[in-house]
């Protein structure tokens, strides 16, 4: 893979504008393309590992286990470096290499004198207190991870937090000014769709559940299976449909297992199809398909998980119960099924709660009070970004 860095809009009022870096997350184009809307933007810097680089990390975190290679590979020092000067060349490399960079995440590290913005959906230690799976590094390793955290976090102008969670991580955890530190959320990829209609007024002894989600188990799945066998005593015909994953588990009664979904007018008809969506993950940072979900107007339930409470409020947008509790998981299933008309409810505040604070141009609103400072000239026609560290900080 080469190097590139993608030139966009002119500079601003600054001379500078603003660079954007990302290592591929999927959410990465829709914040860009707002960002590259409302401000200057200079360039974007694909940092992600080139084929011999890929490699070179590949064979230097190798596991025979594939889950635990992917997470050494995911975690590894050597990647971060190699990220960070594929970073830092490209922004040598741009068309205003002084200008303020803002990355998705914390996996890399990139400045230069204007300085760094960070958009973080969890910190490392959230996840390796709530999912340990995700933390493979152990002894000075780990500390060597957690040390490049702490600095990239400190050292950054200010830090976007997806979720309220994340934000304490970042002060209590890291030690970061909190001042310098603001919740903006994320919002619903690809726009708002079109609720699916109404249903009746019950949905009878055959409802539908569904569930998406690529990592099964992270996500709740192994809850959701126990407590869709004691849903089936109370709806002995209700079908649970598995979007995203093929477990390795025997499916129960009723359970569909559909696996990865590209076709999107196939999703567009499981939702309409739903009688409730399913998200009981047990450690989930900010999860986009929660949003979706909501915005197609389907009935919610799920768990009190990192950055779900941000989202789902309990008996507000939906039911939400404590992770890792099956029982607790299958009495607001049941909750929801038995009340139809609450349940729509509660669904259709949902859907006006995407539509008012989890859309792209929403998150780049809260980002906005930080960005002026930087991007936009002040009465002498001077700007943060041109006078140094943010005032914010």
């Amino acid at each position: 893979m080469v190097l590139e860095v993608s030139s966009t809009r002119t500079a601003g009022p600054t001379g500078a504008g603003l660079l954007l870096a990302s290592r591929g997350d999927a959410l990465t184009p829709f914040l860009f393309a707002e960002l590259e809307r409302r401000y200057p933007v200079a360039g974007i810097l694909e940092t992600e590992l080139s084929r011999w680089q890929r490699l070179a990390v590949a064979a230097a975190t190798f596991r025979p286990s594939r889950v635990r290679w992917a997470e050494q590979f995911y975690k590894s020092g050597l990647g971060y470096t190699l990220r960070s000067r594929n970073a830092e060349e490209l922004r040598r490399r741009s068309a205003a290499p002084e200008a303020p960079v803002l990355q998705v995440h914390a996996l890399f590290d990139v400045a230069g004198s204007g300085g760094s913005l960070l958009y973080v959906d969890c910190t490392h230690r959230q996840s390796a207190a709530a999912w340990p799976a995700w933390n493979p590094l152990r002894g000075a390793a780990l500390e060597r991870w957690y040390a490049r955290e702490t600095a990239a976090y400190r050292a950054a102008r200010h830090v976007f937090a997806f979720s309220s969670a994340t934000r304490d991580s970042l002060v209590d955890e890291y030690g970061v000014d909190p001042a310098a530190v603001s919740v903006v959320g994320a919002g619903a990829n690809g726009g708002l769709p079109e609720p699916r209609e109404l249903r009746g007024a019950a949905v009878g002894d055959a409802p539908n559940l569904l569930f998406i989600g690529n990592d099964f188990a992270r996500k709740g799945g192994p809850d959701l299976l126990e407590a869709f066998t004691a849903v089936r005593r109370r709806f002995p015909r209700a079908t649970l449909r598995l979007v995203g994953t093929r477990p390795d588990v025997v499916a129960p009664p009723g359970v569909e297992v559909l696996g990865r979904v590209h076709d999107r007018d196939l999703i567009g008809r499981l939702y309409a199809q739903a009688d409730v969506f399913v998200l009981p993950s047990v450690f989930d940072p900010f999860p986009l398909v929660l949003l979706e979900a909501m915005a197609r107007g389907v009935p919610i339930v799920t768990t009190a998980s990192c950055g779900i409470p941000d989202v789902v409020r309990d008996q507000v947008e939906g039911h939400v119960v404590r992770a890792n509790d099956p029982v607790g998981l299958t009495a607001a299933i049941v909750r929801s099924l038995a009340d139809p008309a609450r349940s729509a409810s509660m669904a259709a505040t949902a859907r006006q709660r995407v539509r008012r604070e989890f859309t792209w141009e929403r998150v780049v609103d809260r980002m906005a009070p930080v960005l002026d400072g930087l991007l936009l000239p002040g009465p002498d026609g001077s700007s943060a970004g041109a006078q140094g560290r943010s005032p914010s900080r």
